[in-house]
């Protein structure tokens, strides 16, 4: 009987607001409330995404600076070799580097794995473990000099940025400028 007489209090209520005005400003405001919420929510998206894209952005500029740095490096390398004139050089990479984030893997049966990020801290302010950022990954050096034309330069370039840079022979190529 008592839940009979809270609905009967319940109706009157909503028809005391309805009397009165009230019930239109209840849902004028409530409709205001969810509209604040959502466009609150798609700002705070859009501020996410522009972080994203600024550190996508710093990304591929420090990935640039490091790609002249290495061309210049190698270049000054091939023309201290003696013999060797004016020097022109091409990197290629397999990637652009990146931040680096500590993984726990765990191996199942029959050579599967998983992976995932290790987690510090609790609630809203977990995070994955950063370890750092790591060097775009070197995978072709293309270079073209002037050797006089001489094949013993030519191989001793090629030995040289093998050694210095990790590169198997394959992944360097050594051309007589014109």
């Amino acid at each position: 009987m008592t839940q009979n007489n809270d609905v009967r209090d319940m109706v009157g209520t909503v028809a005391h607001m309805k009397k009165r005005g009230t019930l239109k400003l209840l849902l004028i405001a409530l409709i205001i409330g969810v509209a604040l919420f959502a466009v609150g929510s798609m700002a705070f998206a859009d501020r996410e995404d522009a972080a994203d894209a600024d550190e996508e952005a710093r990304e591929l500029i420090g990935f640039f600076e490091y790609k002249d740095m290495l061309e210049r490096e190698i270049a000054e390398v091939c023309s201290s070799v003696s013999g060797v004139g004016k020097v022109s050089v091409v990197t290629y990479f397999s990637d652009v580097g990146g931040s680096v984030y500590a993984q726990n893997t765990q191996s199942g049966n029959v050579g599967s794995e998983k992976s995932e990020y290790v987690i510090i801290g609790s609630g809203t302010s977990s995070h994955a473990l950063y370890l750092g950022e790591s060097l775009p990954s070197l995978s072709g050096i293309g270079v073209v000099c002037d050797t006089g034309g001489s094949e013993s330069r030519r191989n001793e370039i090629l030995c040289l940025l093998s050694a210095a840079y990790g590169l198997p022979m394959t992944r360097i190529h050594v051309s007589e400028a014109e």
